[in-house]
């Protein structure tokens, strides 16, 4: 892939040069487009140069064509842009009319989905598809991204939804190549270190239920990771799992609903009627048919829990049943293929805790005792 240097573009006023991390405003400027806002609160985006760059180099280009066809010599000096009488440096007006599709896709694809993201919302030119075009130029640059970059894993793991662009899907390939996190916290006790997002320390003090929960949802695939304990009790009630892509605290006080305790795997209409109501309002078609809305593994007995958040939960013994007696690890495999959720402890392989899930799940972790808990992807286990 053709990578662009820098150039330099001069005005009567100053020397500047087109650089990383230019304000889009300025490349949609130098291209015709236009002044640039935030659909959201009006400030100024910042994509990547690349774009400018191949838009300059893709106009000398041009340019130096035109000139050989009209057998005239090339001037032997960088790229001028004629000043106008306003001292704004810009791009004749029709600059981008003379780059085909294919050109402003090959300049769009050095940017990120949130690049992409941002171009599209800033000219229509890259926003809507054109004429005879079934993607947008957007949406072809992020298609042609994960088309050339994802792996056979990668892709098993992201079946496209009928309602997803492009850019949505290539958002999703970037977040999975990051390293997991806990992104929201609920009950008492409960701090991410300061120096590692992955790892939560639930604090001595008042009892109950804490709760971290990733923000990544997987859809398909098979995903494995592994959750390092230690505390200092002799028995670990923590509870390791799966969970539906839900906010255990929007809308949901943690005194009245929740009563001071927050575990998504002992919510029912008969436990929790206000929570339980409160997390299946929040379902979407992301969710399938299945009903295994929550489940863990408790690891003070080695039983497993789930719980639709309605009239079925579980607290059950299953094959190969082990509990976590002192500080270790514990690895969990969800296989949306399959639809099984199995456990791993130490390195080996316990066996299938839960069948029968399937749509989109995050991972979770719940606690009611002084401990630490670091989460970690690995690859999945043949």
């Amino acid at each position: 892939m053709t990578k662009f240097r820098e150039e330099k573009v001069r005005s009567p006023e100053t020397d500047t040069t087109v650089r990383r991390d230019e304000p889009a405003s300025r490349v949609l400027r130098l291209c015709g487009c236009g002044p640039l806002k935030s659909a959201e609160d009006n400030q100024p985006f910042i994509v990547s140069a690349s774009l400018s760059q191949g838009l300059l180099l893709a106009s000398r280009s041009d340019h130096q064509r035109r000139t050989r066809t009209a057998g005239l010599q090339e001037p032997a000096a960088e790229i001028r842009l004629m000043e106008p009488r306003n001292k704004r440096a810009r791009l004749p007006t029709a600059a981008l009319d003379v780059l085909d599709n294919d050109l402003l896709v090959r300049c769009a694809s050095y940017l990120d989905a949130d690049g992409l993201a941002q171009l599209g919302r800033t000219s229509a030119r890259f926003g809507i598809p054109q004429a005879g075009q079934e993607r947008s130029i957007a949406n072809e640059a992020a298609n042609q991204q994960f088309r050339e970059s994802a792996t056979d894993e990668e892709r098993s793991r992201l079946p496209k939804y009928d309602d997803e662009s492009d850019v949505d899907l290539l958002r999703a390939l970037e977040q999975l190549r990051q390293p997991l996190c806990f992104d929201e916290l609920a009950g008492y006790g409960l701090s991410l270190r300061e120096d590692n997002p992955a790892s939560v320390t639930r604090s001595a003090g008042r009892t109950g239920w804490s709760t971290a929960m990733s923000g990544h949802p997987m859809r398909g695939g098979r995903h494995f990771v592994e959750f390092e304990i230690t505390n200092e009790q002799d028995r670990f009630f923590v509870n390791l799992g799966v969970v539906r892509p839900v906010s255990l605290t929007d809308g949901i006080d943690f005194q009245d609903d929740w009563v001071g305790t927050v575990n998504a795997a002992f919510v029912s209409s008969s436990l929790k009627p206000a929570v339980a109501e409160k997390l299946r309002s929040q379902r979407t078609a992301k969710w399938g048919e299945s009903n295994v809305h929550c489940c863990a593994y408790f690891c003070s007995s080695g039983r497993c829990l789930w719980a639709d958040w309605d009239t079925d939960e579980d607290y059950s013994d299953w094959l190969g049943q082990e509990r976590l007696e002192s500080g270790g690890t514990i690895g969990l495999l969800l296989d949306l293929d399959e639809g099984t959720l199995s456990v791993f402890k130490n390195g080996r392989r316990l066996g299938v805790i839960k069948e029968g899930l399937g749509g989109e799940y995050c991972w979770f972790v719940a606690a009611c005792r002084p401990c630490t808990i670091s989460i970690s992807r690995d690859q999945a286990p043949n």
